[in-house]
């Protein structure tokens, strides 16, 4: 049995693929703990949460990046793109669930567990690099996602997800090379740069050889879970994970410190101070013909067309990006009418969006996207 994951190219496309989905994958939940923080409160947990979302429009950009550099392109607006939450990760972890939920210790635990960093030990297995044997894999739902090997088999952590990417490009990439051909044959064109992208969260690396896209990957990693457990990447930004960690613990890592012991300045974070938004919500929760029910819809719709906008940028319009980081902060305006707003059924919760997508109809999709071109 071979200790690689990929060993052909169907494999690196399905594993970018979900790459591309993976990072989406948290957008949703990100943004909606985010949304559910009152104004001018918790200003700690709101930068930190915030920091991070546009880090993950980052690194769905450098996913995608590499990806069109192997001449295949990512597809936001797949039927099965956007996942059900509660919903596992695209990366194959099944010990925990991710939902759309509002800000809270539980939920700070979980965007924990997506950005923890890679775990070496005997509960490794050898034979796969960065892979973890469980009794009880989840059977996935997303296509993307299928396991490579078996079904008993998933990764421990994003960045071992990333490892298994790189270390795929550079197998592939050597066998190509001995024949005198290469696996990076995709349009120039479509890679997306620092002229169509700046949000403050990093630098894109277009793709267009293996040093690249192994380039792009390794950012991906720093940035998330601290690859190889440093709190600070050689630019001196703190990792997702020990960002997040700051709120658990309640203090600023500086300069000098060890994981897990921070000595910057304390804060204090406020749970109460939070909208009661109910946990995984879906349209079918909202009274028919109910305000919440039309804002859950409105929101649904302008989130899509916030994937069209991104599907296109991807396929040569890069110039659409231009603001989508923007935009996607600006679907708060929106949310605004479900999150501080109960449920008729129970005034103790309140509403939240569902990031429900429709395919079943063009007109909704046009609608979309001029509801979006119009906020």
């Amino acid at each position: 049995m071979s200790d690689r994951v990929i060993n052909c190219i169907e494999d690196l496309y399905q594993m970018l693929d979900a790459a591309v989905q993976l990072e989406h994958a948290t957008i949703p939940p990100y943004l909606t703990a985010l949304y559910s923080i009152k104004t001018e409160t918790n200003p700690e947990a709101s930068a930190i949460i915030r920091a991070v979302l546009v880090e993950e429009m980052l690194h769905i950009t450098l996913a995608a990046n590499v990806l069109n550099a192997l001449g295949k392109h990512p597809d936001f607006e797949a039927q099965d793109f956007v996942p059900s939450y509660p919903t596992y990760l695209p990366d194959g972890e099944s010990e925990f669930l991710v939902s759309i939920d509002k800000f809270s210790s539980t939920t700070l635990d979980t965007f924990l567990q997506i950005e923890r960093p890679s775990k070496r030990g005997p509960q490794l297995d050898s034979e796969l690099k960065g892979c973890v044997k469980r009794s009880n894999h989840h059977v996935f739902e997303l296509k993307a996602v299928k396991p490579l090997k078996s079904s008993t088999y998933s990764f421990y952590s994003i960045g071992d997800f990333y490892e298994a990417i790189r270390e795929g490009i550079e197998y592939l990439e050597d066998q190509a090379n001995r024949k005198g051909e290469t696996i990076f044959i995709g349009d120039p064109q479509f890679q997306v740069s620092n002229r169509y992208y700046y949000s403050g969260g990093g630098e894109v690396v277009e793709v267009f050889d293996k040093t690249t896209a192994l380039n792009a990957l390794e950012l991906i990693i720093e940035q998330g879970e601290g690859h190889t457990h440093q709190i600070f990447n050689e630019q001196g930004e703190l990792s997702h994970y020990y960002r997040f960690q700051q709120l658990k613990l309640g203090q600023y890592y500086q300069t000098g410190d060890s994981p897990g012991h921070p000595t910057g300045q304390k804060f204090e974070v406020d749970y109460k101070n939070v909208y009661p938004v109910k946990s995984n919500p879906k349209v079918a929760d909202f009274p028919e013909d109910s305000e919440l029910k039309q804002a859950a819809l409105q929101f649904n719709e302008n989130y899509q067309a916030f994937l069209t906008t991104i599907n296109r940028a991807f396929r040569g319009g890069q110039e659409d990006l231009i603001g989508a980081v923007c935009g996607m902060f600006r679907l708060k305006e929106c949310a605004s009418q479900l999150i501080r707003n109960p449920l008729p059924s129970n005034p103790l919760v309140n509403g939240g969006p569902t990031f429900e997508m429709r395919y079943d109809s063009i007109s909704v999709k046009a609608k979309s996207i001029k509801t979006w071109e119009t906020a």
